[in-house]
């Protein structure tokens, strides 16, 4: 086993250091050494779910790995410059430049501020990653078919391998498809470019074109609607880091809403809901982490929890007593100002103790000093929680003009989150912009803002079309401080193409038949020396 585990690894260094040309392309592996469903099962959980996310303190480093799609957190209205920091050495300057393309939503993402080339991979890796995976678990279906079960219990982990493949190559796709083209409009989706879509397990040496964003839907409901056969008996997954029949219809219900397919959201929400409606009530008082392995809230996360480590790694230290470690990025205004008072979220998901140069900083997740280096067990990016089932079913009601249903999800959805919580009146419209800000307020900083910005850009009903505004400082070494010198401000509008990530430059250039996606160059409305 450990020589196909080898071969894996092997595959998918090559994959993730050569051309993305080789995007779509099948491992060169040793499928003979395959001979049982535990072997297929070791290489689902090792080369198809997404690495776990770490932060190693070296004493005098401070070294993020696998930060997966922290992306998502900077390209949103959530977090702003921390403009007042007081101090941006190596630990508080921890991928800020590597970071400005994606925070500042440059036309070229392979470049800095200085317009010299700062991290290339990068571009690749978010495109080619997500392929990586699906290739293996195109593998692992097209094995798992080739194997016979010779007693239930073979039988039971042939499934649940089934279930989870499917699932996994949904929610990839799901990813690739909302990264790399518009936003899903009925009306226009079967004429819009999407992604590639291949779900064949051999090398095929032929020019990809991108499939339309309906067929690559298509796809994706199809893989759900596979999993949810595979996985309708797995209600206690091994670990919250596997799938089970709760992460299938969480997914869906938010595909569904994608879509604009009410009736499919609120079924899956409430099919999810049966499966586990707990809350973790926070209006009564709360000290921890709030996301951490024993939420009773969480039914699935993956890829592990990098952002805040790697935005605040040592909250509370200093240099030699002279300046205080800062993070790079704080709450948005626009972000903290949803909150009301009363509202212990507020609290709990952000900090304030570390003075006003600091704050407001995340801590939804654990980012304790003495904790760095350390597995945390939970995501800050693929994190499915009861809460959102709630708040699917509320946005699907009300889009269906079931506005009293509505608003007991959200009632009771509230009553743990603030003390004597006045109830949800709103209706019609007014209903439509509370669930979206009430989604911003429980949900923020867990990767699903930058879809929901990017959907309500094309709902017939309720069109809206957000502005956001990110500065990024520059600054200058003298003496032993960090000065800043320039200011540049820009502006993202939601519908000006800035909500779409260009094809990687090495895979339109090995395969142009892809094309590319039209990104508008954006430079600063406003420096100050």
């Amino acid at each position: 086993m450990k020589r196909i585990l080898y071969f894996i690894a092997s595959a998918c260094l090559l994959l993730s250091t050569t051309a993305c040309g080789d995007f779509l392309e099948e491992y060169s592996q040793d499928l003979a050494r395959v001979k049982s469903f535990e072997d297929l099962n070791e290489i689902l959980i090792g080369n198809a779910y997404l690495p776990t996310g770490l932060v190693v303190n070296a004493g005098y480093s401070v070294t993020p790995y696998n930060t997966n799609y922290m992306i998502l957190h900077l390209m949103t209205d959530e977090l702003s410059e921390n403009d007042k920091a007081s101090d941006l050495r190596s630990y508080g300057g921890l991928m800020r430049d590597d970071m400005f393309p994606y925070f500042t939503w440059q036309q070229d993402v392979t470049l800095n501020y200085q317009k010299r080339n700062v991290y290339g991979a990068q571009e690749d890796w978010f495109f080619n990653g997500p392929y990586t995976y699906i290739s293996t678990c195109n593998m692992v279906l097209f094995e798992a078919d080739n194997l016979t079960a010779t007693n239930d219990e073979e039988a039971l982990m042939r499934d649940k391998i089934k279930g989870e493949a499917h699932f996994l190559r949904a929610l990839y796709y799901q990813l690739l498809v909302n990264l790399y083209a518009k936003p899903y409009d009925p009306a226009t989706a079967a004429q819009t470019p999407g992604v590639p879509v291949k779900t064949s397990e051999s090398i095929e040496d032929i020019e990809y074109t991108r499939n339309s964003v309906q067929e690559v839907y298509d796809q994706i409901v199809a893989d759900l609607e596979a999993a949810e056969q595979y996985l309708k008996d797995v209600h206690q997954p091994y670990s919250i880091q596997h799938a089970g029949i709760n992460a299938v219809y969480m997914l869906h219900s938010r595909v569904a809403l994608y879509m604009q397919d009410w009736q499919t959201a609120k079924k899956y929400a409430e099919l999810s809901l049966k499966e586990n409606d707990d809350l973790r009530n926070i209006a009564a008082g709360f000290d921890g982490t709030f996301i951490e392995p024993n939420n009773e809230e969480i039914s699935f996360v993956m890829g592990g929890e990098t952002f805040g480590n790697t935005n605040f790694p040592r909250p509370g230290q200093s240099y030699y007593g002279m300046y205080i470690y800062s993070p790079n990025w704080i709450i948005s205004d626009h972000l903290y100002n949803l909150y009301e008072e009363g509202d212990a979220r507020r609290d709990v998901f952000f900090g304030r103790e570390y003075g006003d140069g600091n704050a407001p900083y995340y801590k939804k997740t654990d980012i304790e000093y003495s904790h760095l280096g350390s597995y945390k067990g939970t995501s800050d990016q693929f994190c499915y929680r009861s809460a959102e089932a709630y708040l699917n079913a509320a946005e699907a009601e009300a889009q269906l003009g079931n506005d009293q249903a509505a608003q007991q999800y959200l009632n009771k959805l509230r009553a743990a989150r603030i003390a004597d919580a006045k109830p949800v009146t709103e209706t019609g419209a007014q209903l439509i912009q509370f669930i979206r800000d009430e989604r911003q307020r429980e949900l923020c900083l867990e990767g699903v803002r930058w879809f929901d910005m990017r959907r309500y850009t094309v709902d017939p009903r309720y069109k809206l079309v957000e502005k956001v505004k990110h500065s990024y400082s520059v600054y200058q070494l003298q003496g032993y401080s960090y000065v800043k010198g320039e200011v540049a401000t820009y502006e993202l509008s939601t519908d000006d193409g800035g909500m779409v990530l260009d094809i990687p430059k090495s895979v339109r250039e090995f395969q142009n038949s892809i094309g590319s996606n039209p990104r508008p160059e954006r430079k600063s409305d406003l420096t100050v020396n």
